[in-house]
């Protein structure tokens, strides 16, 4: 009798488990992302929304076409690192519970190899010391970040993507939309503290050297202009050593300087003046975009607002000059903005809709 008790027991523990194993099931809701479009080499946050008989023990499978999963599998979220080239790719899950499982895949648009559209909070731009950056809102409802000086020392400071790609050579392309809500600068010198300096914008890129240089290489690209118009009286600085723009005039407004670095580790600096009417426009509320970009021949590229507004040679030229060969390595994108005049008027700077392209020149 205590074995053929024991026999039932055994079939009756069979008997359950099969039933459970039949009531078994899942159903997804939902694969979501953080965002809808996305940058190359973004580390994205994707994530299921499951009903399962036992949730606790509910398994994920994740994979993808292009990219890299980051996190491990088996959790309903996964981190999903975009790949470097611009496309569109699928991301699929596979949810399981017993002999149950469901498959729900996503497409995941990258669409250029840097943005930032200052939608939520933290922006991806690291601001130096004394500047400040506030999330803000117009009346439309678009968010962006409004940044300043806030030193009493320096005459301009910078906010900075750093890319962190080893990998990111030109031709290549930075755009903002910029523009000032309040204190459009006008004057000629500002002077803070012991410092003067003057009221541009710039945009610098910082290179660093490849194994391709043999030790030689440029270290920097530099754009710099006067963002606003002149009040009666003043006058745009005098060209260096009484030598013309590029248009032919001794004053100048927009400024292009490369930065080549010797195998010594000796630097020489190029420079080149313009007099231009574009790029010195903005007025309050006014913004626009101003991309900087090197192509494919080495020419040097500004556009302002969709239209070409200068091509150098400027950078082409000083590689020959120094037989720099190899490729160009982006490390950085910084732009500087100024301070006010003795720290009063301060500008208040727009940013929004920044940009980085290693397939196609940002207009």
């Amino acid at each position: 009798m205590k074995y053929i008790y024991q026999f039932f027991i055994v079939l009756l523990c069979a008997f359950s488990f099969a039933s459970c194993g039949d009531d078994d099931f899942i159903e997804i809701d939902s694969l979501s992302t953080d965002g809808d479009e996305f940058y190359c080499n973004q580390k994205v946050k994707v994530w299921m929304c499951v009903r399962s008989s036992d949730l606790w023990h509910t398994n994920y499978e994740w994979s993808c076409d292009a990219g890299s999963l980051t996190q491990p599998q088996g959790l309903n979220e996964m981190t999903w690192k975009a790949p470097s080239t611009p496309g569109t790719y699928t991301i699929t899950c596979r949810a399981s519970i017993g002999g149950e499982s469901q498959v729900r895949s996503h497409k995941m648009y990258v669409s250029s190899y840097y943005f930032d559209k200052f939608e939520k909070t933290p922006h991806s731009l690291s601001l130096q010391g004394s500047t400040t950056g506030t999330l803000k809102k117009e009346s439309n409802g678009n968010q962006y970040l409004q940044a300043k000086v806030n030193s009493a020392a320096e005459v301009n400071r910078y906010l900075r993507r750093a890319f962190g790609d080893n990998t990111l050579y030109t031709p290549f392309s930075t755009r903002m939309k910029l523009g000032f809500d309040s204190n459009v600068p006008n004057m000629q010198e500002i002077v803070v503290g012991k410092k003067t300096g003057k009221a541009t914008l710039e945009y610098r890129w910082n290179l660093r050297s490849d194994a391709s240089n043999n030790g030689s290489y440029i270290n920097q690209i530099r754009l710099i202009w006067y963002p606003g118009k002149l009040k009666s009286g003043e006058v745009y600085p005098a060209v260096p050593n009484e030598e013309l723009t590029m248009e032919g005039t001794t004053d100048y407004n927009v400024q292009l300087i490369v930065q080549y670095t010797s195998a010594e580790g000796k630097k020489t600096t190029y420079n080149e003046y313009h007099n231009l009417n574009t790029m010195n426009t903005f007025t309050a509320k006014l913004y626009q975009t101003v991309s900087m970009s090197v192509d494919e021949s080495e020419a040097i590229i500004v556009h302002v607002a969709g239209q070409e507004v200068l091509k150098s040679n400027i950078l082409k030229d000083a590689r020959t000059e120094n037989s720099c060969e190899g490729r160009m390595s982006i490390n950085n994108w910084e732009l500087y903005i100024p301070n006010g005049d003795a720290g009063k008027n301060i500008p208040l700077v727009y940013i929004d809709d920044a940009h980085a392209s290693n397939t196609g020149i940002l207009e």
